[in-house]
């Protein structure tokens, strides 16, 4: 088994891998058109239990523009509600407060609300910063699905809980064969997570029933390992996200969509192994990378030692439900809803 790498002038411009056993592992262009084909399946059912539209009042939380409107039950979302106040609110809102919960900004209002929007300028931005590094970890699990040859079945682990203090984010993965990225193959991969960016495409978000969950990720046994343990806290929803054709499991909430990143300041920092939980002679990898809102921008004497930090190899978060906040999954204040 061996590494090649791409010339620059091929549209998928990552390092890829011949394996010797094609008839060990599921095609990854296979495994995510049906993961696709059961999320839009599951949408649409979803959409269908909408038989008559019913309006709930929405009242908009200063501290400008307070106002009071009518929106459709189960239809609207927040981000709606920003398009009636204006492009700012559309562009700068990277979450919002529903009724006290943190939302969405593409996840349907179901109630009379409540509601205030969260930027990243506002004096108190820890949440709408936890959303956006959350959304980072997705966009690398994103990129990571489909970075390797197709016959290459890639499969994404979770998003760990990494505090914001270290200065990274990051993604777990495994593949099939051990690679020590060199640091150009890791500026290939900060392109494509580039390309994704400018598609501006949404983050999609889902409830699902555990069931539904099981059958989606029905090949990837890290996702089925963490469904099952949900089961076992008691909870009856999964809630998905989906990016492009990516779609993982996350509490979120997160960005509206990949607009809210700064194309040049996504970056692919370091990889390195840790200990698989479930495969105890396995090793899986995990990816690390630094980003900055679109609200922002830094002189590179700035950026660099930003950089630099988020080269430092973190171990948090191990095994998944060993920590209080539980990176990007479903955590205590989930349960305590349920």
């Amino acid at each position: 088994m061996r590494l090649i790498r791409l010339s620059e002038s091929v549209i998928r411009r990552t390092c890829r891998c011949f394996s010797s056993d094609q008839t060990a592992v599921s095609s990854t262009i296979s495994v995510t058109q049906k993961q696709n084909e059961v999320f839009d399946r599951e949408k649409e059912r979803q959409l269908s239990l909408v038989k008559a539209i019913e309006k709930v009042h929405v009242k908009h939380l200063g501290p400008e523009d307070e106002c009071s409107l009518m929106m459709n039950k189960y239809l609207s979302t927040p981000y709606h509600v920003a398009m009636h106040l204006g492009e700012p609110y559309c562009k700068h809102s990277g979450i919002a407060v529903v009724n006290g919960s943190l939302w969405h900004m593409l996840q349907p209002l179901q109630e009379d609300s409540e509601l205030s929007f969260v930027r990243f300028k506002d004096d108190k931005p820890f949440e709408v910063n936890k959303a956006f590094w959350r959304s980072c970890s997705h966009l690398m699990g994103a990129v990571l699905q489909k970075a390797f040859k197709e016959e290459v079945l890639v499969e994404p682990v979770r998003t760990p809980f990494i505090p914001l203090s270290a200065g990274c984010f990051a993604y777990d993965v495994n593949i099939p064969f051990k690679w020590e990225p060199t640091r150009e193959e890791l500026v290939i991969l900060s392109r494509e997570a580039y390309v994704i960016m400018k598609s501006k495409a949404n983050f999609e978000r889902l409830e699902v029933r555990p069931d539904v969950a099981m059958e989606i990720f029905e090949d990837n046994v890290y996702k089925k390992h963490f469904v099952e343990q949900l089961q076992g806290k008691g909870l009856n929803r999964v809630t998905l996200f989906r990016l492009g054709d990516f779609i993982d499991i996350s509490r979120g909430p997160m960005m509206t969509n990949t607009d809210f990143f700064s194309p040049h300041r996504f970056v692919f920092t370091c990889v390195h192994s840790i200990d698989d939980y479930l495969r105890p002679k396995n090793k899986l990898l995990r990816f690390q990378g630094v980003a900055l809102p679109a609200d922002f921008d830094t002189h590179h004497t700035t950026w660099d030692p930003i950089l630099q930090r988020a080269k430092k190899p973190v171990h948090y978060d191990l095994v998944p439900f060993q920590t209080k906040d539980d990176g990007d999954a479903q955590t205590d204040r989930q349960i305590e809803e349920s």
